[in-house]
């Protein structure tokens, strides 16, 4: 089966296509090193208005999948969500409305020009799309009206802060049916990682607290309930209390490479048979896996001493996201991302934390 993988960064999805044996094309805008020894052929998307042209150059192939970012491209043969159910859930605001009918604990959340009936601090967040990287926090009055008077206003939200540990469940579904395949802690605005305090930098597979049965709950209900299909992912806050849904990403996630990592279940596979009606057998973790996505604080290039590092980590399953020789990374875009695993959590993280600090000396010589 021949199948096109279009987004902005599509190694996860590319390399796990090719290890369930499909023959997968590329089209995406970073161009890794490990992306395109992955893919069969490659195309580079340094413009969006070429993308007809572009996956025209692929000749035939039996299905797209979109990555995020470029949900919404319509083509014939897409294996993702449905564009209907895909605005319905990643619109924070009326999906927060429709948490709460269904009972799931959940922040209250307003309209940015509602936001003083809310308790402070506040989480002002994008109404729709993910990473964190604008997300802020506002203290007190003053702050929220510096923050309307912004150009940009009405594409923001205000929800309640909640404290807690980010965390995440991936599944399957099949629109009638889902499968939780894994639960994972997510590494969120960690400074070893990034200076963006609510940027996305990772995962650790799997996750375990005294709420797993609540996050497995909560995410079947959402799935069934919006009739997802495909690889998703449902992002949670563990308090000391309870389990908070905080928002469903219709698409795959980049827990990709971490729960792989720790089940041995191939999430591409189980993406495209999903379409089939077939949902993947649970696998119980056999290791512990961590995935942290450094962060340029300032423009660096990719130079061949760097390059030659990042590839030989990447040799090594340490590593992957890996830049051509000469790209340039703008300050706060990621430069690569490292990898662990092993059976205790700790051990893990203490080889990831060792692997970022290594490659960030070089990053600012």
């Amino acid at each position: 089966m021949k199948i096109l993988v279009i987004g902005k960064s599509t190694r996860g999805i590319v390399c796990s296509a090719k290890r369930a044996g499909y023959t997968v094309y590329a089209l995406d805008q970073f161009g890794d090193v490990d992306m395109r020894r992955c893919a069969d052929k490659a195309q580079f998307l340094d413009n969006v208005n070429r993308i007809p042209e572009l996956v025209n150059s692929f000749g035939e192939f039996d299905a797209i999948i979109l990555g995020p970012g470029f949900e919404r491209l319509k083509f014939k043969n897409i294996l993702n969500n449905r564009l209907k159910i895909i605005e319905e859930v990643s619109d924070k605001l009326s999906i927060s409305k429709r948490f709460k009918s269904m009972g799931i604990p959940h922040p209250d959340t307003e309209p940015l020009d509602k936001a003083s009936g809310l308790k402070f601090p506040l989480m002002v967040k994008p109404r729709s799309g993910s990473g964190g990287i604008q997300n802020t926090i506002v203290r007190n009055e003053d702050e929220l009206t510096s923050f309307k008077a912004r150009s940009d206003a009405g594409e923001f939200i205000a929800q309640e802060f909640v404290n807690g540990i980010p965390c995440s469940a991936s599944l399957i579904g099949t629109g009638d049916d889902v499968a939780i395949v894994a639960l994972n802690e997510q590494l969120i605005g960690n400074p070893w990682l990034t200076r963006l305090p609510f940027a996305y930098c990772g995962n650790i597979t799997p996750f375990s607290t005294g709420f797993n049965k609540e996050m497995i709950e909560y995410a079947k209900q959402i799935a069934l309930e919006f009739r997802l299909s495909g690889s998703n992912g449902v992002d949670f806050l563990l308090t000391e209390k309870d389990v908070v849904a905080i928002e469903v990403n219709p698409r795959f996630q980049g827990s990709i490479d971490t729960v792989e990592l720790s089940t041995g279940m191939n999430i591409f596979d189980a993406h495209v048979r999903s379409f089939e009606g077939q949902l993947p057998e649970s696998r119980e973790p056999v290791c512990f896996a961590a995935k942290a996505i450094m962060y340029a604080n300032k423009k660096t290039i990719i130079y061949q001493k760097l390059s030659d590092r990042l590839i030989k980590y990447m040799d090594n399953k340490h590593a992957a996201d890996i830049p051509q020789p000469g790209w340039v990374v703008q300050p706060d875009e990621p430069i690569a991302t490292v990898l662990e695993t092993g059976k205790i959590r700790e051990g893990v993280l203490e080889k990831v934390k060792r692997y970022a600090h290594d490659i960030k000396i070089m990053t600012e010589v």
